[in-house]
This record gives structure tokens, sequence and C-alpha cells, in this order.
């Protein structure tokens, strides 16, 4: 990933770290006059789906068998080991962020859940770290 790619990544930050930050909200679920009941979804704020936009103009939601990937070890250290994700790079980055964008397709509101978690606030701070050092490299 370019020194682009991961400071537009981490500008993210300060809109993650509001206190008014705000992944979305469920809806749906109540009954109609008619007796049936409305299937229950997620309405995502406005900045997870800026967020979400972003992942993939900026390529850092990829194409691999992301599934097979959730389930080895590297994937879950770096999901639920705090140290091993601030050690993390890049590549590990946006298979972590493909994952949980892609997953939520599949479990509507497990992205909501990873902005609610913590998860992809870590991500965006590893992005940072990585981004700063690749600045400090620079001619």
């Amino acid at each position: 990933m370019t020194r682009e790619g991961l400071s537009a990544l981490a500008a993210f930050l300060p809109s993650i770290r509001a206190p008014d930050f705000s992944s979305g909200t469920w809806k749906g679920g109540e009954q109609q006059a008619d007796g049936s009941i409305q299937m229950p979804w997620f309405a995502q704020s406005d900045a997870i789906s800026d967020f979400v936009k972003a992942a993939y103009d900026l390529d850092w939601v990829r194409s691999f068998d992301w599934p097979e990937w959730t389930q080895t070890e590297e994937a879950f250290r770096l999901r639920n080991d705090p140290e091993a994700l601030a050690g993390a790079t890049a590549d590990q980055l946006a298979k972590l962020l493909t994952v949980v964008i892609r997953q939520d397709r599949f479990a509507e509101g497990s992205l909501a859940e990873a902005f609610d978690n913590g998860l992809i606030l870590s991500i965006l701070e590893r992005a940072k770290v990585l981004s700063d050092a690749a600045n400090e490299r620079r001619p």
C-alpha cells in the first residue's frame, strides 16, 4: 500500500474518535398493521458509508479468499491480539479491512460492530503509524 493510501485511511481517525461518532442504528422489526413483521436492518451512518467507499476507492478491499483467510492463525491473532495488530503490515490491514467490510454483506451489522468494539479504530491507528513512518523515510 502506498504512503498516500495509508494517509487517506488514517484521515478517518478524527471522525471515528469524535465523541458523537455513531456507527448507525438498527431499524425495522416492528409489527405492521396487517400483523406482518418488517425484517430488521442496519442503517449505517454517513461516516461508515464514507469509510467503506474510500476503502474500495483506495484499494484497501482486495480480491482474495477472505473466508479462508479468516480461519488462519494470522487472522485470529490480528483480530484478537492488540499487540499483533499494533505490528501489522499494510497488507495485513488490507486483509482485515476486506474481511470486516465484505463480511457485513453476509452478517448485517458486523461492520458496525467492528467500529463499536474498536477494531476499525485500531486498524486506522496502525495505518497512521505506518503512514508517519513512511513520511519520515521520504526524501
